[in-house]
């Protein structure tokens, strides 16, 4: 006899991810859809990209909507008491049964990284936000709209100010840096009036985040200024998850600060050392944990706790890791 499967969505700017378990925390299969903010695509556009990930893990596990006895989901554009009502009718369009836990995305990475879903978690995408629980069930999270409020830029703040660097080399204001050439190549033009006559004319596209592997790369080799840059983007990191950890009350305790996002995946450790050196002057017992499973994998153990069904360690474990090796199967 079935005893049913807990479902997983997370659904961003670029694409929505499903995954189904088993009660044993044994992913049983996963779908994938494209974007699925609504801020972006609209509710029905969401409603969509829900519904074609779901049905792609349904299909793939031989399962219907009525095996699935709980689900989780986070979702990006979930910002504001506001948006609840928004997402829950989109939700109630699913037909699926049983109950559900509906939070931003922030808090379904901060659920997969961290051992207990306590504690502050740092998204650094193309821009940041950094969110936190506490054991008292309390939640906090930055606004997430970029440094106008307050939120460092993430990959698109480190190569605002790489190509600011880049001007002031060239005018004489600052020193030579090696993001000159790279920039440079990175476009085919031949020296660097020809890269900002381009941009500026609108024969190439101007820097943006997708550069900041180059930014990463120069600070790698040693050069002087793009350490600058990389050590001041994980200070500005930091400085704000240890302003969620005071909002929380967190100082004093244990606690994970898990690291998602593209920004993370250079694995640089300029920039995680100086994000957690901030931390710790807040919080000396906080522990770096970057993400290694897939957020969606967040979902998943959300899923359990809107079923009031434990996560031991063995479990979440299981699960991390399945969840790891489901989506680097199907890519």
């Amino acid at each position: 006899m079935n005893n049913g499967y807990l479902l997983g969505i997370d659904a961003g700017g670029t694409k929505t991810h499903a995954l189904v378990a088993d009660l044993n925390g044994r992913i049983i299969s996963g779908g994938e859809s494209g974007p699925g903010n609504w801020e972006g695509v609209g509710l029905d556009g969401a409603f969509a990209a829900y519904a074609q990930a779901i049905d792609d893990a349904l299909r793939t596990a031989g399962i219907t909507r009525s095996d699935i006895i709980a689900a989780g989901y986070a979702l990006a554009g979930l910002d504001w008491e506001s948006d609840a009502a928004r997402l829950e009718s989109v939700i109630a369009r699913l037909e699926l049964p049983g109950p559900y836990t509906l939070v931003n995305d922030a808090f379904g990475a901060l659920r997969a990284g961290s051992a207990d879903g306590c504690g502050v978690v740092v998204i650094a995408g193309t821009g940041s936000t950094v969110a936190g629980r506490n054991r008292s069930g309390a939640t906090f999270r930055t606004f997430g709209l970029g440094a106008r409020w307050g939120d460092f830029d993430g990959a698109a703040g480190l190569v605002w100010d790489a190509t600011r660097a880049i001007g002031h080399a060239w005018i004489g204001r600052g020193p030579a840096t090696a993001l000159s050439d790279a920039f440079v190549q990175a476009y085919g033009a031949s020296d660097v009036p020809d890269l900002v006559e381009r941009v500026s004319r609108g024969a190439a596209p101007p820097p943006d985040g997708r550069l900041a592997p180059l930014v990463f790369a120069a600070a790698d080799a040693g050069d002087e200024i793009a350490c600058c840059i990389v050590r001041q983007a994980g200070e500005e990191l930091g400085k704000t998850a240890a302003a969620v950890a005071r909002k929380l009350a967190l100082e004093h305790e244990a606690f994970d600060v898990v690291l998602a996002g593209g920004v993370f995946r250079a694995r640089s450790r300029l920039l995680i050392d100086a994000l957690a050196e901030q931390v710790r002057l807040c919080a000396p017992k906080a522990r770096v944990a970057p993400l290694e499973a897939p957020p969606v994998a967040g979902s998943v153990l959300l899923a359990f706790d809107a079923a009031g069904i434990p996560t031991p360690p063995t479990l979440r474990a299981r699960l991390l890791d399945e969840a790891q090796r489901w989506f680097q199967t199907i890519r």
